[in-house]
């Protein structure tokens, strides 16, 4: 069978209807992919433990993270990889006979999850040139996506010895708020060369060469390089400070239902209620700060920027339980505290996507637990 007779049948099989696509058999890592199709790979990191200091749990409940924890990063390094495949806006790359490609995927070795995933067909259009590609699960339309799994690929990018330059175009999630923009222009991602992933809905995309950065960690744990790629690209050497920060999710769903109380007690010590969504400069405030408490959400990816030791309490609701700013926290040298807040709604375990429950902070906890912080310090 010819080269363009076998792409032609990689197309079908990716364009058909089905679960099929997803059978973990037709699955490859990026290195064995690189192996047996004669693609590119360099490395960058090799395999390594995760390390990572237990939390520091306030009241009673204890975080019930189980498999969302990984004890171990793969190894990570970016694939160039001839006529891929771009199947959605989050990124699947899908190479010859129509292998998947996980590793560049939020999902990375828990791909398994996929498996019962449907592939709608779609028109597929063809670039010319080389095409960087920078999309992720979910980095669509969310500020901490976008800046840890998508932003955090350029440091793979520019360790295997790559510059903008040597791309014709990058596929990148549109910027999901002010800050994302300016950490964009910041970065001095040229604008002229991008094609936004969130078109990808309607259409998929075949790049003649396809330069893709494996995921940053893995899913919901993220690698001590992550946040010190991304200070040295975004702050000078001056940052740090003593601000004490509330992040606040005003605005937001999954919110305390108690949030009032919650603010006056925090107030109480000399906090700012700090809303990370307005100014466009939430990762410069982040680096000014000792303390900061605030709920689980994305306005807390700009721990990634906070000077090592600052003091982290993370508000986690019962029904939304995962470990992104825990392994955040430890990447970045942080000191990591939790306190579980009874959700009004409790899901069935195993339940994916973000809960929209409120949750209800006990207060008497949350003042010793604060005072406990400052205290650390």
């Amino acid at each position: 069978m010819t080269p363009k007779s076998l792409f032609r049948k990689a197309l079908s099989l990716i364009r058909d209807d089905g679960s099929s696509t997803f059978d973990p058999s037709r699955w490859l890592a990026s290195e064995d992919f690189a192996s047996r199709f004669g693609a590119k790979w360099t490395p960058v990191y090799i395999r390594s433990h995760a390390e990572r200091c237990a939390p520091i749990v306030h009241g009673k409940g204890e975080p019930q993270w189980g498999e969302n924890l990984d004890d171990h990063f793969p190894d990570s390094g970016v694939l160039e990889i001839k006529d891929a495949i771009i199947h959605n806006k989050d990124g699947w790359i899908f190479g010859e006979e129509g292998r998947f490609l996980p590793d560049h995927s939020w999902y990375t070795q828990h791909a398994d999850e996929l498996r019962h995933r449907v592939m709608p067909r779609k028109e597929v259009r063809h670039i010319r040139g080389r095409c960087l590609t920078l999309a992720s699960d979910f980095g669509t339309g969310s500020y901490g996506h976008f800046l840890l799994d998508c932003i955090g690929r350029l440091h793979l990018f520019e360790a295997a010895g790559n510059t903008f330059a040597d791309v014709d175009h990058i596929l990148c999630p549109k910027p999901p708020s002010e800050t994302a923009d300016k950490i964009l222009q910041h970065i001095g991602v040229p604008r002229d060369k991008c094609i936004w992933a969130d078109e990808l809905n309607s259409y998929s995309l075949c790049a003649e060469c396809l330069i893709a950065p494996t995921f940053p960690g893995t899913r919901r744990n993220y690698p001590p390089w992550l946040p010190s790629y991304l200070r040295s690209k975004l702050l000078d050497d001056s940052h740090g400070g003593e601000r004490r920060l509330y992040i606040s999710r005003h605005g937001c769903r999954r919110n305390a239902s108690n949030e009032r109380a919650v603010e006056r007690i925090v107030k109480s010590f000399d906090f700012e209620v700090y809303d990370p969504s307005g100014g466009g400069g939430s990762y410069r405030d982040f680096a000014e700060a000792a303390v900061i408490v605030g709920p689980h959400g994305g306005g807390l990816s700009d721990l990634a920027f906070c000077g090592k030791g600052t003091a982290v309490l993370e508000l986690v609701p019962s029904d939304h339980q995962h470990p992104y700013f825990y392994t955040l926290s430890a990447a970045a040298g942080l000191q990591y505290h939790c306190m579980v807040c009874r959700s009004e709604k409790e899901r069935p375990p195993g339940t994916f996507g973000p809960s929209l429950s409120d949750f209800h902070v006990d207060e008497q906890t949350l003042e010793a637990a604060v005072s406990e912080l400052i205290t650390s310090r």
